[in-house]
């Protein structure tokens, strides 16, 4: 089975060297698929051996870029799906999907069991720096240092595909696609996992030409470190089966049903979880 990665991104040389590390030592450089948002920058990664794909005809604003990404994104996945790829894994440059240890599973072998027309979402945690949290280790693995979690149906995207996908803004569902979380698929989304690397992150982005409704999005995101500061952790696994649940109860729209809600949670956008300790070697060390 040919299994191929896709990402996009723009002025974002930590994470996309974080997701070619990730992604590559679990399904070889010569697999992944990377969108350069504009040629007005130059990424500080090697992407030797990496399909590297520029595209310069983004719109500005942020949602008519979203909307042009995901329709990019979803036309790239049909004709590597049409031309002998078995799955396409699609996420952002800072999502990590990965299989609960608990599978006895690798990433590949999950991907490799899904049956024919699988459209398969992974149950999303948005790892968050901690008030409590100590200074980043670049040497050790992230998820020993970074354990709080916000469990929300908003990272809860369809990212493994085995029919062509029309992606909607944002890649968080598929037009006229089920919502199907797979059992022990997760995705790490990691922009808010270290204050100072969202920092150098932003300034990163600053340094290229951005509209100013990129900038207000980003900025916005820096309000979520104060969510763990007015609650206390639950464990994730005493929650993780009812919010998948929840959000598999879709919501009806025109275009297809929208990922449920997570209610009776104890942050605005759903749980506030400490990870087990089973998946602290998940994720690689940052650098």
């Amino acid at each position: 089975m040919t299994i191929r990665v896709l990402t996009n991104v723009r002025a974002d040389s930590f994470f996309l060297d974080l997701w070619v590390r990730y992604y590559g030592g679990l399904f070889g450089r010569e697999n992944l698929h990377v969108m350069l948002d504009g040629d007005d920058w130059t990424p500080a990664t090697d992407l030797t051996g990496v399909s590297v794909h520029v595209v310069t005809d983004a719109p500005d604003p942020r949602t008519g870029r979203d909307n042009f990404t995901a329709d990019w994104q979803s036309g790239l996945a049909k004709r590597l799906l049409k031309s002998g790829t078995s799955v396409v894994l699609r996420v952002d440059v800072d999502e990590f999907v990965a299989v609960d240890p608990r599978a006895g599973l690798s990433l590949p072998d999950y991907l490799d069991r899904l049956g024919p027309g699988a459209m398969r979402a992974a149950l999303g945690l948005d790892v968050v720096h901690g008030p409590a949290d100590a200074e980043l280790d670049a040497s050790r693995p992230i998820l020993t240092q970074r354990r709080n979690a916000i469990l929300t149906r908003e990272f809860c995207k369809l990212v493994a595909v085995r029919n062509p996908p029309r992606w909607a803004s944002g890649f968080h569902r598929g037009r006229r696609t089920p919502i199907d979380i797979g059992p022990d698929l997760l995705l790490f989304h990691l922009a808010l996992f270290d204050r100072g690397i969202a920092d150098r992150r932003i300034a990163e982005r600053a340094a290229v030409s951005q509209h100013r409704t990129e900038g207000a999005h980003i900025a916005r995101r820096l309000d979520r470190f104060a969510e763990l500061e007015g609650s206390s952790p639950v464990a994730f696994d005493a929650v993780a089966e009812s919010a998948r649940a929840q959000v598999m109860t879709p919501v009806p729209s025109p275009t297809g049903p929208h990922p449920g809600h997570i209610t009776g949670g104890n942050s605005p956008r759903g749980h506030h979880v400490w990870l087990p300790d089973r998946m602290t070697g998940v994720l690689p060390a940052p650098r």
